[in-house]
């Protein structure tokens, strides 16, 4: 295997923060901008341009880049650590800009999503940005300097809607691509005339075939979990697609333990690499699937009854906005705390905040005040976690390979967001409810899609507790990136961190369960007209009442609404739900449900409806005893 490196002269390192160091990340954070934008912003007018290419493959426009982006990013990134980061960051660039000036002027939606394929490329910009800081910049300041890059940009993301709204109303659809245009030509010449070259660099030549096996195996991957929803997961095409990616992924694993220069060398990932993509895939994975459900939240009305619900409650802009600011400060932060106490310690902390933010949702998904608190903790969690990923794995790995290990940071990142929203979208249709006829989310897919979530982030804190145990590395300060390298951040003790992890995470689980406790608890416990602990209980509202309040743990209520009276549910159960048909949908005057629980079941029914189950009981009953009589007199002939 050839692993030889050449080192430049070390003339660009900045050891401290100056002007010249202040430029760059400015210039970085610009290239950032464009593969925000490229990849996107185009789905602010998705429905401009199905109209225009008169098609309905909304799902193969959405996903067209970042599936492109997949294939893109092991050629690219094992292309940066052979002919420079600079120089494949500017090629990057470039081809992003070309494929927008496609999309600007396709006549067709084939040659749009040739343009979309190219624009793909601006993937690798967030990992080739990140390596290339890394080398041009001591450690001290490196890990700050990556944390502003990876997260500045979401100043502008901030922004941006009210910039592009204008454009898009007076210029239409296309002013997007035109923007993405401009940036990408600025990003150029800025990198061109201000960014240096990384000074270290790897001998070899790309593995081709196996770039080309690791990221059609991805975008196949890929492309099954963003595309099934829409097209169907067991449809032909889709399981082809499934089985293609597959079977490409096995096929790379296979090459690259027989070839002398792999894409990504398997073999010489260490445990603590290994164990930070673990860390970040589920992480990455659980915070993207909540803040997914931003839309899902803020469009349904609190007065449908189903647990959940913002609309109307407060402004939306505010929820969708929420997360920003916690990216920035998240991201600029951990890069802050990382030259000072580790990266690793500053991710566990990210996946720390990022676990408070996604329990808070619980609550949060029919609480205004508790949704922006979850969705702001989870913006941070995002912002750090980013960061102290891309510092972390970069840490670990000697600069000839800090290409090739950014990229599959950033591949884990996509990956992680992809799977667990698919597998949170699947919970979210396998258990439906239906109000005034129309098929609904219901509260308990809710509950299950925010609580796999919430597992995940345990799951990925005692992986990242793992690695923060292992104490830092000391680094004298000013050594170069180069030196530093040959101390791997964590340091492997002798002992058995396994069953102090599995401590942690019963520590965690622990705490996240009484958290909920206390959150249902008191409102369950002092319910004011019933409640129902492990067992169940019938209330039955009166003619001239105005509001019920009932509570349920582990339990079941049966609110009896009479004829002449509209229920309309409301509060939350959690890990369970409410059931309301005639009484919820039938004319009268209004009473007011408010339901509080957690593992249960609150049933709202008409006086005949209890008297319906109540016959069906009991002739179930009496067939239950006609068995067992049956049954007995079988026996007492068997012993005659």
């Amino acid at each position: 295997m050839n692993d030889a490196t050449v080192e430049l002269a070390p003339v660009v390192e900045e050891r401290r923060w100056s002007a010249r160091l202040i430029g760059w990340v400015v210039v970085l954070v610009l290239a950032n901008r464009v593969a925000d934008t490229v990849l996107t912003t185009p789905q602010m007018v998705t429905s401009e341009i199905l109209e225009h290419f008169s098609t309905n493959q909304v799902a193969w426009l959405n996903s067209s880049a970042l599936l492109a982006g997949a294939i893109w990013s092991p050629l690219l990134a094992k292309s940066a650590d052979i002919y420079g980061k600079r120089r494949v960051l500017l090629a990057t660039l470039v081809l992003a800009g070309v494929g927008s000036v496609i999309c600007l002027v396709a006549p067709h939606l084939v040659v749009f999503l040739l343009g979309r394929l190219l624009q793909g490329s601006a993937m690798a910009v967030v990992f080739l940005s990140v390596a290339l800081t890394r080398q041009v910049s001591a450690p001290g300041v490196a890990m700050t300097a990556i944390g502003i890059v990876t997260s500045a940009s979401a100043i502008i993301g901030i922004v941006e809607p009210f910039v592009m709204d204008p454009l898009i109303d007076r210029f239409g659809w296309r002013s997007v691509f035109v923007v993405s245009v401009v940036l990408a030509a600025a990003a150029v010449l800025c990198v061109r005339a201000y960014i240096p070259e990384s000074p270290v660099r790897t001998g070899g030549r790309v593995d081709v075939l196996g770039a080309f096996l690791l990221g059609t195996g991805l975008a196949g991957v890929l492309g099954y979990a963003s595309l099934g929803q829409d097209l169907g997961w067991l449809s032909g095409g889709m399981v082809v697609l499934l089985a293609a990616g597959a079977a490409a992924l096995a096929g790379w694993v296979v090459l690259a333990l027989r070839v002398e220069e792999p894409i990504v060398d398997l073999r010489a990932l260490s445990r603590p690499i290994l164990l930070t993509l673990l860390a970040v895939v589920l992480a990455a994975g659980s915070f993207q699937a909540v803040i997914q459900l931003t839309d899902l939240i803020a469009s349904v009305p609190p007065e449908l009854g189903l647990g959940y619900g913002l609309k109307g409650v407060g402004p939306n802009a505010l929820l969708f906005a929420a997360p920003a600011p916690g990216i920035i400060l998240g991201g600029i932060v951990a890069g802050w705390l990382a030259s000072r106490i580790g990266p690793a310690r500053t991710l566990l902390g990210g996946i720390a905040i990022g676990t408070a933010g996604t329990f808070t949702m619980l609550a949060g998904v029919s609480s205004f005040p508790l949704a922006v608190a979850g969705f702001a903790l989870l913006g941070t969690a995002a912002g750090a976690i980013n960061t102290s990923g891309f510092n972390l794995a970069t840490g670990l790995a000697p600069p000839a390979r800090h290409g090739v290990v950014s990229g599959l940071v950033s591949v884990m990142l996509a990956v992680g967001g992809a799977v667990v929203t698919v597998a949170g979208t699947a919970v979210l249709n396998a258990t439906p409810t239906v109000v005034d006829g129309t098929p609904q989310n219901s509260a308990t897919g809710m509950y299950l899609y925010i609580l796999i979530a919430g597992i995940l982030f345990v799951l990925a804190t005692a992986t990242a507790t793992v690695l923060a145990r292992k104490r830092n590395a000391p680094q004298t300060p000013g050594r170069s990136t180069r030196e530093a390298v040959t101390e791997p951040i964590p340091v492997v003790r002798t002992h058995h961190p396994q069953n102090r992890a599995q401590r942690v995470a019963a520590g965690v689980g622990g705490t996240l369960v009484a958290a909920v406790a206390l959150v249902f608890g008191a409102q369950i416990l002092t319910a004011h007209d019933g409640t129902a602990l492990l067992g169940s209980r019938q209330v039955a509202v009166a003619t001239d009442q105005a509001r019920m309040e009932v509570g349920a743990l582990f339990g079941t209520v049966d609110v009896v609404v009479p004829d002449g009276v509209r229920a309309r549910v409301t509060g939350r159960v959690a890990f369970g739900g409410t059931e309301c048909e005639r009484a919820c949908s039938e004319p009268g005057r209004e009473v007011v449900v408010d339901a509080v629980g957690a593992f249960a079941t609150v049933h709202v029914m008409r006086p005949s409806e209890v008297l319906a189950d109540a016959r069906e009981q009991a002739r179930e009953d009496a067939e239950d005893a006609a068995e067992a009589a049956r049954e007995r007199e079988q026996d007492e002939r068997d012993g005659d």
